[in-house]
């Protein structure tokens, strides 16, 4: 769920890249020759069952149980999926909780969820775990005063419907769990161990933007922390002060402002030098704290970019936690384990680590590097793209681990010849 779009890059906001270019290069620092000691960073994937016009129609947590080890294989860390709770309608996407204590949905039962976890932990390419998207905002919109929950059947538990702000307001008419009453508390502390016990490793708490900072600093951020519980928000917002606010709580945030400025810049009409501006003027989450930032193209509210493969080609090689959105009721998103998307996951697991340095920004080229571990050329002209850039590596060998560009090599002060492919992008990186 989310609210009103707000804080977009515009390229009056940015500067020439040249000049991003000479501050990179005056700011590096000589080491020895190779590759750092990169050790790869996660990416999650974001797999829904999701049609706003009916909802799932079960097997959801089956299907995911099945492609257990496709998944594993594509090379995700976690699988972020919807709220498995019972919903108080038969079509529900999840959103809707009746009793947040009772795991039967149109997704599937309480135990074929924990059926999907436990295959995901065994899966036979490795560990992967599951984030549950999780839901302490509100209860679906059933009258409270008519006792039909079976639990927080007392209107006190709720703020007025028709009165509040961002932190007390209906969302979507939705019932809002007035958090200063004990007894939410109590319930939500509640929920929250159910999920660890379920074998879950982390949350997205839903619609954080409408439950208060204070809840999470005090309450829910400290709960996931007792269980070592990864925990991104919901923030839905572009102001990166703002996002940045919640962050400082104890969780992770969704950077909505870098996914307005791509949504502008990976375009036909776009300038890649926005995204420069989102990341040099700290306009975003991933500019300002890359530790905070989760990154993503799409996901079940938003489309994404017009050049979508070339936005995953960026997020994929930048700091941040990434998400790849997949759903399999509508085919939005993309397939999780197409080939071009594969090589990125791999790229981003195994060498994307280290600072990230700009080293060129124009219209439609893009480059830059994550310090001596890989640099990533992104081109989105229709014809090829040559420029020389500079790097951290001096007299190197590098290779495209893409597998469409020769190997390069860098001079004695660092630079390199540098050609991207139209609409593409490579990969380099020692051998």
């Amino acid at each position: 769920m989310h609210g009103d779009r707000q804080g977009t890059a515009t390229s009056e906001e940015v500067h020439d890249g040249s000049q991003a270019r000479t501050a990179s290069a005056s700011t590096s620092v000589s080491i020895a020759d190779g590759r750092s000691a990169a050790t790869g960073e996660p990416v999650g994937l974001q797999y829904f069952d999701y049609d706003e016009g009916l909802g799932p129609t079960g097997d959801h947590w089956n299907r995911i149980a099945r492609e257990a080890d496709r998944i594993a294989r594509a090379g995700y860390s976690a699988v972020w999926v919807q709220p498995p709770m019972e919903p108080n309608t038969s079509d529900s996407n999840g959103y809707n909780p009746r009793d947040h204590l009772t795991w039967d949905s149109p997704l599937g039962t309480e135990a074929e969820f924990e059926a999907m976890v436990e295959a995901l932990a065994d899966a036979q390419a490795g560990d992967v775990e599951v984030y549950i998207d999780a839901i302490v905002n509100h209860t679906a919109t059933d009258d409270p005063g008519d006792g039909t929950y079976a639990h927080l059947d007392d209107p006190e538990h709720y703020h007025h419907p028709h009165e509040g702000g961002r932190t007390t307001m209906q969302l979507f008419d939705l019932w809002d769990l007035d958090q200063t009453n004990p007894e939410v508390t109590r319930h939500l502390r509640a929920y929250i161990e159910k999920i660890a016990q379920t074998g879950c490793a982390g949350v997205r708490w839903d619609a954080a933007k409408h439950v208060p900072m204070w809840y999470f600093e005090e309450f829910l951020n400290d709960w996931a922390d007792s269980h070592d519980f990864f925990r991104v928000g919901e923030v839905f917002d572009g102001d990166t002060d703002f996002l940045e606010a919640y962050a400082d709580t104890g969780m992770r945030a969704f950077d909505y402002p870098l996914f307005f400025t791509m949504h502008d810049a990976f375009h036909e009409g776009g300038d890649l030098r926005w995204l420069e501006g989102a990341l040099q003027h700290e306009d975003s989450l991933l500019g300002r704290d890359p530790d905070s930032a989760v990154t993503f193209v799409a996901n079940h509210d938003e489309g994404p970019p017009q050049l979508s493969r070339l936005a995953y080609a960026f997020i994929l090689t930048a700091p941040g936690y990434p998400f790849v959105y997949s759903n399999h009721a509508t085919a939005e998103g993309v397939d999780y384990d197409a080939e071009w998307l594969s090589n990125l996951v791999w790229t981003k697991r195994t060498l994307a680590d280290g600072e990230q340095f700009v080293r060129h920004a124009d219209r439609d080229l893009f480059v830059h590097e994550r310090y001596r571990n890989l640099l990533t050329g992104i081109n989105k002209a229709d014809c090829p793209r040559t420029e020389w850039v500079y790097t951290g590596w001096k007299k190197a060998t590098l290779q495209d681990y893409t597998g469409t560009g020769e190997p390069i090599e860098t001079d004695e002060d660092g630079w390199v010849e540098l050609t991207v492919p139209a609409k593409g992008w490579v990969c380099y990186a020692p051998a």
